[in-house]
């Protein structure tokens, strides 16, 4: 099991008075903030968060068709609030924060969670202000037994196809870059309706991330054509960067997938992550016109993206970034590989044409040296070939066009 934590920010969370699914309750409604949350002391857990959505009196918050194990919600409420959980359809029960709530038989489906905090005392004002600050969710990014992969890409990939989107400018502008939380410090955004993102993946888990604020609205969420859809609002009163817009797993990891996201109101994107089995995690798509598959083998990004890779066993970690390309299998190109032995090849060659041409320049030369009578006469140093042997007893060299010594003796 892994640990994914939803901010309050997310659209994850329907707030009430939510109509599809607090109509007729008369809840009071929330407001986003941004944080950080100065009274994480009261919490049941530990850490501090940089966002919160507060409300007074009755109010409600679900997240709903969740895949989970296991749900803990993080609040901030006085006593004079009665907090319940709903499982479901089940009945509600009282709870607190940081209490978890565990699925004992073993089920993986998807879960409905719903948290009501009623102000018991009147006027509600008095009860004081309820802060939501958002749960952990125990849940699967991949099958049990398999080790976890993580691949995560920039919005502004080649393999992300747009209709309507652009990057930042005076035409389109919603919210102004973050350099110091956007990944790879781009974002892609757009006001208009019916604009798309489409992307094709393999894996067992979709993440999608992104920008909640005043003047960001509704999109819907299609994946596989229609087997999973959601309509999400990421509308909040303060501008969250890096808010958690889309998450969903339990997908079949031996098939290609494809979301779409269609915009009804403001969207703004920041990056898409894929978690599954170990090899079996990837972006594809086009880039230029090429077929290219990005994994968690691939050591790259296509030089026209900010498309990045990522290993991860358990949580997120950072990226490994490099600029040397891949082909679409993550493995080096036959090519490539052909092309460096030869290179070698031609080298070695080359290296052994210039030691025959330049060495004969270098040979040491021969010195001749004189036998002892040569060197005691000192005689001419001839070839020995051509040296004639006299028939005296006392054998002396003559060398040819020399006159012997007259005091030569037999």
């Amino acid at each position: 099991m892994s640990s994914l934590w939803i901010a309050d920010s997310s659209p994850l969370f329907f707030y009430s008075p939510a109509e599809a699914y607090f109509a007729g309750q008369n809840l009071n409604s929330w407001i986003g903030n941004q944080g950080p949350y100065q009274r994480s002391g009261e919490l049941n857990v530990t850490g501090e968060s940089s966002t919160y959505h507060s409300s007074f009196g009755k109010s409600a918050v679900v997240l709903p068709s969740i895949y989970a194990t296991s749900f803990t919600p993080v609040f901030s409420a006085s006593s004079t609030y009665n907090v319940t959980i709903q499982i479901g359809s089940w009945d509600p029960e009282p709870w607190s924060s940081g209490r978890s709530f565990n699925f004992t038989d073993g089920e993986f489906e998807p879960q409905t969670f719903t948290l009501t905090f009623d102000c018991q005392s009147q006027p509600q004002e008095e009860c004081g202000e309820v802060d939501f600050l958002g749960a952990w969710v125990e849940t699967r990014f991949s099958p049990d037994d398999s080790q976890i992969d993580s691949v995560s890409m920039d919005d502004t990939s080649p393999l992300t196809t747009y209709e309507g989107f652009a990057p930042i400018d005076q035409n389109n502008k919603i919210v102004n870059i973050d350099s110091t939380v956007d990944y790879q410090q781009t974002l892609s955004m757009t006001s208009t309706h019916g604009a798309k993102a489409t992307i094709n993946f393999t894996g067992a888990s979709i993440f999608l991330y992104g920008v909640t604020c005043p003047s960001c609205g509704i999109f819907t969420i299609t994946l596989d054509s229609s087997s999973t859809s959601a309509t999400l609002d990421s509308f909040n009163n303060a501008t969250i960067h890096d808010s958690l817009l889309f998450f969903t797993t339990n997908l079949d990891t031996a098939s290609t997938h494809t979301l779409v996201l269609e915009a009804q109101g403001g969207v703004v994107l920041d990056k898409f992550e894929v978690r599954g089995p170990k090899g079996g995690v990837g972006f594809i798509g086009n880039d230029n016109g090429t077929p290219t598959t990005l994994n968690s083998s691939s050591s790259s990004t296509p030089t026209s993206g900010n498309t990045t890779t990522s290993n991860s066993n358990n949580n997120d970690s950072p990226l490994n970034n490099g600029n040397i390309p891949s082909s679409q299998s993550g493995t080096p190109n036959a090519g490539v590989i052909i092309g460096a032995i030869l290179g070698s090849i031609a080298g070695l060659a080359f290296l052994y044409f210039l030691c025959r041409k330049v060495s004969p320049k270098f040979k040491k030369k021969d010195t001749k040296k004189l036998n002892p009578w040569d060197e005691a006469n000192l005689l001419q140093n001839m070839k020995n070939e051509e040296v004639h042997v006299t028939t005296a007893a006392n054998q002396r060299y003559v060398y040819p066009g020399l006159i012997a010594h007259s005091d030569l003796k037999k």
